[in-house]
């Protein structure tokens, strides 16, 4: 989100990462448990999921606090992470 949005504003804010899993966690909903573990609103932007690997262009809406606490949990369970630096997926 831009800043002075009402959402900045609030302390909420968006940041976009690339998740790939690896082939034992292809099945697993994590995005799904990840919403429901941390305040935050998770927005699919496009994936590529198959047998073998998933890679997922993925949105977090909601605090730094949040936010940082959700990308740590999808690691902590074996995804890599990597912050998406341009709007590439706009």
């Amino acid at each position: 989100m831009k800043r002075g949005t009402p959402a900045a504003k609030s302390g909420k804010i968006r940041e976009k990462f690339y998740l790939t899993y690896p082939k034992r966690l292809v099945r697993e909903p994590l995005i799904y448990w990840c919403s429901r573990k941390f305040e935050v609103v998770t927005n699919i932007r496009s994936a590529s999921v198959g047998e073998d690997i998933g890679i997922i262009a993925l949105e977090l809406d909601g605090t730094r606090e949040a936010i940082d606490g959700a990308v740590a949990w999808f690691r902590e369970q074996g995804v890599t992470v990597e912050p998406i630096e341009k709007n590439v997926i706009e």
